[in-house]
Parts: C-alpha cells; sequence; structure tokens
C-alpha cells in the first residue's frame, strides 16, 4: 500500500511516499517512505530501461533481417555471376557453330540459304542484341534479371535448335556425299599399260570393228586386282569368253566388272573396299596375254571407266587407247 505525501509536523514540509508491506494477515505492517523525488527518479530510470530494451530489440529484429537481405543477396549475385558466365560461354559456343556452320557449307557448296535463318535476337528494334541487355542487367542489377534471362535463354534455345537442324542438314548432306565417294570407281584397278580403250576398235582376233566396253590393262601375270570403289561381290566365277571374272555392286547405281582373272579371291556376297585385292591377273577366257578387262555400269548403262577414274598415274596407253576414251 502506498500513501501520498505527508507533512511532518515541527520540520520543514517534506514530500514522500509511504509504503505498506503486508506479509500476512495476521503480521504487523512495515513501512516504508520514499521521498517523491528518488521515485521519480525509478520510474524515469524504468523508462529508460524500457526504452532501450524496445531499441535494442529493434535494433536486432532489423540486423536479422538485414543479415538475411544480405545473405540472399549474395546467393543472387553467385547465381548471376555464375549465369552470366554460362551465357557468355554459349554465346562463345554459338559464334563457333555459326563460323563452322558457314565454313562447312562453303567447302561442300551448299548455300547458307539452304538452312533457316537464326532468329533475331534483337527486341523492339533495339541495336544490340537481348544477350547484351541481360549481361548488362547482371552487372548494372536493375531488378529485371528474372525478365531478361528467360527472353535472353528463350533466344539462344531457338538459335540452337536452328543450329542443330543446319548441322544435322549438313551432316546428311556429307553422309550422302560421302556414300556417293565410296561408290564411286576413282582408281584403275591395275597399274600397267592400256593397251584397248573404251569405245570401237579393230578386234584383236578378227580384225573387224567392234565396240569394246571397257578398257584392257596389260600387267604381269599374278598382279593383284583391287577393288575401284566399296562395294559387295554380285559374282564371282567363270563367264564365257571373259573366263574368271568378279562383278561387284557399289550402290548408288554403279557396277564394276574385272575379267580374265588368273584366280579369284573373293566370293559373292562379300563386302569388300576400295583397294582391297579381289583376283590376280590372268589369261583365261579369250585373251592375247595377261591382262584385266575392266568395265563400269551406271544404272545398268556401259559407261567409259576413265570418266571416273581420279589417279591414273603409273598408267600408260598404247596407240588406239587414248585417256579420253574417243577409240
Amino acid at each position: 500500500m502506498i500513501r501520498g505525501p505527508a507533512r511532518k509536523e515541527g520540520t520543514l514540509a517534506k514530500h514522500f511516499y509511504t509504503v505498506l508491506v503486508l506479509p500476512d494477515a495476521t503480521a504487523p505492517a512495515r513501512k516504508f517512505h520514499i521521498r517523491t523525488p528518488v521515485l521519480a527518479g525509478l520510474a524515469g530510470a524504468a523508462m529508460v530501461v524500457l526504452a532501450a530494451g524496445a531499441f535494442f530489440c529493434y535494433q536486432y529484429v532489423t540486423l536479422h533481417v538485414r543479415l538475411l537481405e544480405l545473405k540472399q543477396l549474395r546467393l543472387e549475385a553467385s547465381d548471376r555471376q555464375t549465369l552470366a558466365a554460362q551465357l557468355r560461354q554459349v554465346d562463345a559456343e554459338l559464334a563457333r557453330l555459326r563460323d563452322l556452320d558457314r565454313r562447312v557449307r562453303g567447302v561442300v557448296g551448299l548455300t547458307a540459304g539452304a538452312a533457316a535463318p537464326p532468329p533475331p535476337l534483337a527486341q523492339g528494334g533495339a541495336d544490340t542484341v537481348s544477350r547484351n541487355a541481360l549481361l548488362d542487367a547482371l552487372r548494372q542489377r536493375t531488378g529485371r534479371f528474372g525478365e531478361e534471362a528467360h527472353r535472353d535463354l528463350a533466344a539462344l534455345g531457338q538459335e540452337l535448335s536452328t543450329r542443330e537442324r543446319s548441322l544435322r542438314e549438313l551432316q546428311a548432306y556429307l553422309e550422302e556425299k560421302a556414300g556417293l565417294l565410296a561408290a564411286t570407281p576413282t582408281i584403275l584397278p591395275v597399274r600397267g599399260l592400256v593397251t584397248a580403250g573404251y569405245g570401237y576398235r579393230k578386234s584383236p582376233f578378227t580384225g573387224a570393228r567392234e565396240f569394246h566396253e571397257g578398257l584392257d590393262i596389260a600387267a604381269p601375270y599374278g598382279t593383284p586386282i583391287l577393288a575401284t570403289a566399296d562395294g559387295v561381290v554380285a559374282f564371282a566365277g567363270p563367264l564365257a569368253a571373259y573366263g574368271n571374272v568378279v562383278f561387284l555392286d557399289h550402290g548408288r547405281g554403279f557396277a564394276t566388272f574385272y575379267g580374265h582373272n588368273s584366280t579369284n579371291r573373293v566370293r559373292e556376297g562379300q563386302r569388300v573396299h576400295r583397294g582391297d585385292i579381289l583376283a590376280y591377273v590372268g589369261t583365261t577366257g579369250r585373251t592375247t596375254g595377261p591382262h584385266v578387262h575392266y568395265g563400269i555400269q551406271l544404272r545398268g548403262v556401259l559407261a567409259n571407266p576413265l570418266k571416273y577414274t581420279v589417279d591414273t598415274s603409273g598408267v600408260r596407253f598404247a596407240g588406239d587407247a587414248e585417256p579420253d576414251g574417243a577409240s
């Protein structure tokens, strides 16, 4: 119990408050006199303590929030730096792909228009591509990071799809060309003296004018006869006046024929590659000496073998066996 200020008789007026403490109902009350200035000081001190506590609580909460924000910003900055590095790497890879695409197309003779043009990366007529705008946003932290990132990644995805289609087209084109090259008879089966070319000639047996369906290439007996292109053995065995022969189906419409062999080294159905040994030079069938009769068919039509032969080094031409096949 606190009583209001009292005045003691015979002395100067002094204000104080009386505090009564009652331990229990039977015990006498205890009195404490607290002067007004002291009570005011205690109240002021209590208010200061409460204010200081509230201030420190506020500061603690604020600091905690700031620490969380700082942590988030650090994570975001790290993510931005990582994404920026990845974007730069992807951009560099795309630049290399564009250059490779251009150079390969130039080599094989495909025009740049054969593939769909890459989608425009600029937005709203800007002078720079969205990729650059994104990198600027990453450096300046403009707050549009998410929007720029999604837009730029979508543009990069479109260009990657375009480059993939272009490279697939190149792959298919090159595979087609590689298959055609592998099937084209570009070498001669032996190196020696071409005694009879493709075209009309005087028969060495009758003296009459006749059409010669290939090349007669004289070479020492037993000289290996090579496949002039990749293919499959369609026939290997004796064939009338041609003696022992090998017939190869190369695909793409090409077929080659090798006659007068002493022995054949391949069997029907066997796959061979350019330069593999098929047989050996001989004199089987109707001949005047060891040589190989070499012929080419394109889609079932006889053709001049020299038209497709790339390398004629080591080969000589005799008399009417002109290199241009005009005989």
